[in-house]
């Protein structure tokens, strides 16, 4: 298929919003977000809310992957969970599907081969399982000591330190299964940058359920949005586009650092915003939406007006640095940030087709 030159529709230079911080609510009810009567429509109809929400840069995977590709690649995605039996019942399975993970993978990194895109995928997988583990677990829900334990255990297999009482979870043997074939496409200067990265999203993860058990949201938007960075798990996305696009790449830079950051943030907030309706239900509150409600007293309709703002701010923060990168001549450094932005808008429209996120009829 011909290749399409991605075209960055510049922005007017507006300033970020500032937000006001208030005083934190200590204790938080552990019980459904009440909602008030305007309110209402706002929980029931999200999706309205969400074609609010702006995307100016391409999906390049039109350009790239046919659907008999993101077929074959859904079908991988089946058999390998499958195969390590992280999939068994019909329901389960009719769930999985309907996640749509293989379309996911076609999206954010429509330009690798299939052979890689399959190494994609089941990572993916894997940190999908790991976080409903974490979530849907009674024994692990909200208990920070029992999630580290079995983080830890994940741990020692990235560390090539795998001891043979640890490979009695699928979701451990999937992983190892993930990482031996990653070893062979990465040096282990990129290992260790990985294993930092998945380090942070443990961290990340414990810290969750520390303020969850004892019911206490950020202090601030920023104080949330540095711990969702790492809870989010997205920087493992950024770190695999090394050796699936088999460059190399220095992080140093402070602009490509900033961009990550945005890159991040935006994929992470439409996720919340996606993910809203079944965790308001679930009476979970890592969500920026719901610690916005809480921190301003506001309703729930101006907690969504605000983050989708936000939302929309960070894209055009992504596309004035992203101009910036196209007018330099360092190759590598441009394929990094085309692979970025594909993440990005990958996610952005995988967002509307998946029912991952979708709340179950009574």
């Amino acid at each position: 298929m011909p290749k399409s030159k991605r075209k960055i529709i510049k922005s007017k230079n507006n300033k970020p919003t500032e937000w006001k911080e208030v005083s934190r609510i200590e204790k938080l009810p552990k019980t459904n977000v009440i909602l008030q009567s305007n309110d209402i429509n706002t929980f029931n109809e999200p999706h309205k809310i969400l074609e609010s929400l702006k995307c100016d840069i391409p999906l390049r995977a039109r350009n790239y992957i046919s659907k008999e590709e993101v077929l074959k690649t859904e079908k991988h995605c089946c058999e390998w969970a499958k195969k390590f039996e992280l999939i068994e019942k019909k329901t389960t399975n009719k769930e999985f599907k309907g996640s749509k993970f293989g379309l996911l993978i076609c999206y954010i990194f429509p330009t690798i081969p299939f052979e890689r895109r399959c190494l994609a995928i089941d990572f993916f997988n894997w940190l999908f399982f790991v976080d409903d583990l974490i979530d849907n677990n009674e024994s692990l829900k909200g208990k920070p000591e029992e999630i580290k334990i079995v983080l830890d255990k994940f741990k020692t297999i990235l560390d090539d330190n795998l001891q043979s009482e640890v490979l009695q979870n699928p979701i451990a043997i999937a992983l190892w299964d993930v990482w031996a074939r990653m070893k062979k496409i990465t040096n282990e200067a990129w290992r260790i940058k990985f294993r930092n990265t998945i380090s942070l999203y443990f961290e990340a993860c414990c810290l969750n359920a520390q303020n969850e058990s004892s019911n206490k949201i950020p202090n601030s938007v920023e104080e949330y949005i540095k711990i969702r960075r790492n809870s989010g798990a997205v920087m493992t996305s950024f770190n695999l586009i090394e050796p699936l696009l088999g460059i190399q790449i220095s992080y140093d830079n402070l602009e490509l650092q900033n961009l990550m950051d945005y890159c991040n943030d935006h994929i992470c907030l439409i996720n919340d915003l996606y993910s809203l309706k079944k965790e308001l239900i679930e009476g979970d509150v890592d969500n920026i939406v719901i610690v916005l409600q809480r921190l301003n007293q506001s309703s729930l309709q101006e907690a969504v007006n605000y983050s989708v703002e936000l939302i929309n701010r960070r894209m055009i923060q992504i596309q004035d640095i992203a101009n910036k990168f196209n007018l330099e001549n360092e190759q590598n450094i441009n394929k990094y940030v085309n692979a970025l932005l594909d993440v990005v808008v990958g996610s952005f429209y995988w967002h509307k087709l998946s029912g991952r996120y979708s709340t179950k009829k009574k």
